[in-house]
């Protein structure tokens, strides 16, 4: 009877998490964790600057810490790095780190753009970006041409800054290229009205017409979130 008491039990509990009001206790939990606990996570992001033989290694620090506790082959911090960079020599990205930057990806489509004019002048913007599907690392975005940001996205240089999500997941690269798509906005449409619902409802048909079409192509990427510091290679230089 105790095995079968405890067996309804489980099968009653996994139905109500499921639906409300269970969900929004679950949820108000969550915000509270969220809210309590806010100051230690955002701490835990920051990517302080670690040197090992003169070299910069901090983004390296998880998988480094990885390989020595779960790798008995490796017996050295010299040893693990010399494996990561021949790991980061392979041109082709790994399919684990494709899902986990793809994972990244669906959760947002905001980032702040940032580039500077011809004197470095530095200036950021808040836009909206599509992924198409066959590259999650390329994004594609519009503007109107007669904006001054046009001059600084032709020069080619901007880093990325994707907005955190609830999980505080962000995605930030300085390392991409900028250049016009071979697009219409018309022809991404499906792509805007999936991604970005209303965004093409609040152009007009000239607008749409006269809207030009960037794709920033990341060639790295960092990973972040409350528990992750990863970095995804997709092009070497």
């Amino acid at each position: 009877m105790t095995v079968i008491l405890l067996f309804f039990n489980f099968y009653i509990w996994q139905k109500l998490v499921r639906y409300n009001p269970m969900q929004l206790f679950i949820k108000y939990y969550n915000n509270r964790l969220r809210v309590q606990y806010a100051g230690a996570l955002l701490a835990s992001k920051r990517w302080l600057q670690f040197y090992y033989h003169k070299r910069e290694i901090s983004r390296m620090i998880p998988q480094i810490l990885y390989f020595l506790h779960t790798k008995p082959q490796f017996t050295s911090i010299d040893e693990v790095i010399a494996y990561i960079d021949k790991q980061n020599a392979n041109p082709h990205i790994h399919q684990n780190d494709l899902r986990k930057f793809q994972k990244f990806v669906n959760q947002t489509n905001e980032m702040m753009l940032s580039t500077s004019d011809e004197n470095g002048q530095p200036s950021s913007r808040q836009m909206r970006f599509i992924v198409l599907d066959d590259a999650p690392n390329i994004w594609y975005f519009g503007t109107a041409p007669d904006t001054p940001k046009i001059e600084e996205l032709d020069r080619g240089l901007a880093a990325i800054h994707t907005m955190p999500t609830s999980e505080g997941m962000t995605i930030a690269s300085s390392r991409l290229r900028v250049y016009r798509a071979q697009y219409k906005l018309d022809e991404l449409a499906d792509y805007y009205n999936a991604q970005v619902p209303g965004f093409m409802d609040s152009l007009s048909a000239e607008d749409r017409e006269r809207e030009i079409i960037y794709a920033i192509e990341l060639k790295s990427a960092r990973l972040d979130s409350w528990t992750q510091h990863e970095e995804v290679t997709f092009i070497n230089d």
